[in-house]
């Protein structure tokens, strides 16, 4: 329980990071395309912007794909665990006297 609370935690952080460097890159863009092209402090920031974006999107992805893969196994535990029972049924069945 609590590492679905702090994987909840990470990913509403990079979710956020995500919008926020989108959102810094849509400013960027739309209201100073001739001061980044003349200014190097603000095209050193459109590059850490873009940077941040796409670490970030991969991080998201990467997160997803762990907890699919969490799913997945958990799901496999759980129907190799019904099997089981399945079996033992199958061998020993209840009786219907007691």
């Amino acid at each position: 329980m609590k590492r679905i609370k702090i994987l909840t935690i990470i990913f509403t952080f990079w979710i956020l990071l995500i919008i926020m460097s989108a959102s810094w890159l849509v400013y960027i863009f739309t209201n100073s395309i001739s001061v980044v092209s003349q200014d190097l402090l603000v095209l050193l920031v459109l590059i850490l912007a873009s940077v941040s974006f796409v670490i970030s999107t991969f991080f998201v992805i990467q997160m997803l794909i762990d907890l699919r893969k969490e799913l997945k196994k958990t799901r496999e535990q759980e129907k190799n665990i019904k099997d089981i029972y399945q079996y033992d049924q199958l061998l020993d069945p209840p009786s219907m006297y007691t």
